[in-house]
């Protein structure tokens, strides 16, 4: 069955995860008139009642389809089935780009227009925005008549092309899901599918087979990866070796690749090119050795503090200057915002770093931070040029730095942070995961609460600014906002809207200070985190198991447990485990982690371990995506427990999200003091507050 572009996109969206669409939020996702989607959906009537489908208009809860399953099913499919000929502009643009950079040679205009489905006019149009694109990588589009249609410029160039193209459409974390844990034929959304016609730039087996060397080399650096980074390195590598096999190898000039020499990287860098060569068969040039020293050195995880400023020699004095400056100009105060300065601090000496190597940079969220603020990101703008007057700051740096002052500008603007609670099934997992991306995409929500199904009583709304909550809550639905457990693009939109219009009401209720009376249940408590965190750092072991289904794994682990007084009933146990990952994915996007956890009388402590699986096994991920695990983390706590001691285990699946390389190293010592380091940092920053 034939659909047009934008129908497809519609129905894509009405059958995919959010059931429920207002023709506000369908027009603003498709970027069409509401009134174009109106004749839309009339359009597809006709076509939804041969599957046995209806569309449903409900005032206050909005579109969506009602009907056969199987109707359901078999409208997917046909989705699916009508993918080949029908791109957009913009898709025809992308696909052409991918084709142009992978090809060392010129093609001709007839085969382009034959494989895209198009006129020869038509791809000679597309190819004015691909000529736009890619001079901003100072690479050329030359094109004859009788030749044919090639890209002409470096292969430095070419590379960062070929990556911010992937990452226009992914960020690299989503990337690598795609590329390790999606087979062939079970991608749904248009994204995907357009993702399928991209990816020959890196074969997907690729992918798999240089995390494994990757994994083994990257522990030996004297930091952490951030998680997204990794899977960006994993890429960059698959990436580079495809090209080292067509004969095209990077350039550096000599003097930087001497002073990459002296670094820790570049030992790390020399061992992943060994192990590269024993893997493909393929000798790494020193260029491309410096090269991924390079990107090792600009991936460092933004909390290691101690290692990052020892490169660029960033003063102080320039960062308070940029504050100064910046607060004059908006009106508000910054100067004393101990977290702004830290921020900046940090990025600032990644962001010299990687102007100063020539690293690239992708800002997924430019957009948004420009039309959100625009009078302050012309304001960062100005005044980034006049205080680092000798470095040419893109507008992607500018616009991360735009994050850091807008969070600080809204901390001065309110005299109580803003407060959320934030609720899921068991309280430990799935809920502090959540509430670690919320504060990533709204750094004004400065305190966030966590709760359980089992725990939840109804609140007084007014002590909240936001209530999330993954499962339906007996409350009125005006009140909270139901949520996937990994935020899609849809949740936050409706979150910002919910939060602007708080703003307007300034009814929240101020926050009592502690008193005096307080002092002694405060000391309880931090008393019985400490205890909590010392028998998760005490009980911490790392394990290997044998092949079996996730049922027998759980059951295994939970019988060690068992002998070590962890846990009593150890069947019962693993099955509460397994019905928590029945309830939504439990596998972390881009790694081989599968967190499971649950609350349960039978367990009699609180407890972290890790199993590593002969055989790894397909879960479903956080994302809706499908995730093969290669190691099982079980985070488990008493039913019966206190708030904070459910805060400090929430801590630790944060972690597995920031660090999955941490534990993917499955060295036991290792991961143990970095728990260890991370939970004493939670306790003291518990007691500050």
């Amino acid at each position: 069955m034939y659909f047009t572009f934008r129908e497809r996109n519609l129905l894509q969206l009405l059958t995919g995860p959010d059931r429920h669409w207002t023709v506000k939020e369908l027009a603003e996702t498709l970027d069409v008139s509401e009134r174009t989607i109106h004749r839309d959906l009339a359009a597809l009537e006709p076509t939804l009642d041969g599957f046995g489908l209806t569309l449903r208009r409900k005032a206050g809860v909005g579109v969506f389809l009602e009907g056969n399953p199987a109707g359901e099913k078999a409208l997917r499919a046909s989705l699916t089935e009508s993918r080949a000929t029908d791109y957009s502009q913009k898709e025809r643009q992308k696909i052409l780009l991918a084709t142009l950079l992978d090809s060392s040679e010129p093609i001709k205009l007839a085969a382009l227009s034959k494989e895209l489905g198009v006129t020869p006019a038509t791809i000679s149009q597309d190819l004015d925005g691909v000529e736009k694109w890619l001079s901003t990588f100072n690479l050329s589009l030359i094109k004859k008549r009788g030749w044919g249609v090639q890209i002409i410029g470096t292969e430095n160039n070419r590379r960062s092309a070929m990556r911010n193209l992937l990452a226009e459409l992914f960020n690299e974390a989503d990337l690598f899901t795609h590329f390790k844990d999606i087979p062939e034929g079970e991608q749904s959304d248009h994204a995907s599918l357009l993702l399928e016609r991209l990816l020959g730039l890196v074969e997907k087996e690729k992918i798999t087979r240089v995390e494994n060397v990757l994994k083994k080399e990257v522990e030996n650096l004297p930091y952490t990866l951030a998680g997204s980074s990794y899977s960006g390195l994993v890429v960059h590598l698959a990436l580079a070796l495809e090209r080292i096999e067509k004969g095209e190898a990077i350039s550096f000039h000599p003097e930087l690749v001497e002073k990459l020499r002296q670094t820790e990287e570049y030992l790390v860098a020399s061992r992943i090119a060994e192990q590269l060569k024993r893997e493909f068969g393929w000798v790494v040039p020193e260029s491309e050795i410096a090269n991924i020293a390079l990107h090792l050195r600009g991936a460092k995880l933004g909390d290691d503090r101690n290692y990052w400023f020892d490169g660029s020699g960033l003063a102080l004095e320039e960062t308070a200057e940029l504050v100064r400056r910046i607060g004059e100009k908006t009106g508000v105060s910054l100067e004393g915002d101990p977290s702004l300065m830290q921020g900046l601090l940090a990025h600032l000496e990644r962001a010299i770093f990687r102007l100063e190597e020539g690293l690239p940079i992708h800002n997924p969220l430019l957009q948004r931070i420009q039309k959100d603020y625009p009078d302050l990101f012309k304001t960062v703008g100005e005044v980034v040029k006049e205080v680092f007057p000798e470095y040419q700051i893109p507008r992607e740096e500018i616009g991360y730095l735009v994050m850091h002052f807008g969070a600080a500008i809204e901390r001065r603007k309110r005299v109580q942070p803003l407060h959320a609670l934030v609720v899921c099934a068991s309280g430990i997992g799935t809920s502090r995961l959540l509430a670690s991306r919320l504060q990533r995409e709204f750094p004004e929500i400065t305190r966030v609460q966590t709760a359980s199904l089992t725990e939840w009583e109804k609140p007084d709304t007014r002590k909240y600014d936001l209530i999330l909550s993954t499962i339906p809550l007996d409350m009125e639905e005006s009140k909270y906002i139901r949520v996937h457990p990994y935020l899609t693009e849809k949740d936050i939109k409706r979150i910002r809207k919910h939060l602007q219009a708080r703003r307007t009401r300034e009814d929240r209720k101020p926050w009592r200070k502690a008193g005096e009376s307080d002092a002694v249940e405060i000391m309880v408590q931090l008393k019985r985190m400490l205890g909590t965190a010392l028998d998760v750092i005490h009980g911490f072991s790392l394990t290997r198991l044998p092949q079996g289904s996730l049922l027998e794994s759980l059951t295994k682990a939970c019988i060690q447990l068992e002998s070590k007084g962890v846990l009593r009933n150890p069947s019962m146990v693993a099955k509460k485990l397994l019905e928590r990952e029945r309830r939504g994915g439990l596998g972390i996007p881009g790694t081989g982690l599968g967190l499971f956890h649950a609350r349960s009388a039978d367990v009699l402590q609180p407890s972290f371990t890790q199993y590593v699986l002969d055989t790894p096994l397909k879960v479903e991920g956080m994302d809706g995506n499908r995730v093969k695990m290669t190691n099982l983390l079980v985070l488990l706590a008493p039913e019966e427990g206190e708030e904070k001691d459910a805060e400090l285990l929430s801590r630790i699946s944060v972690l597995t999200i920031e660090a999955p390389s941490i534990f993917q190293s499955e060295d036991e010592e290792k991961i143990r003091g970095f728990l260890a380091d991370k939970l004493y940092r939670t306790l003291l920053e518990t007691f500050k507050e």
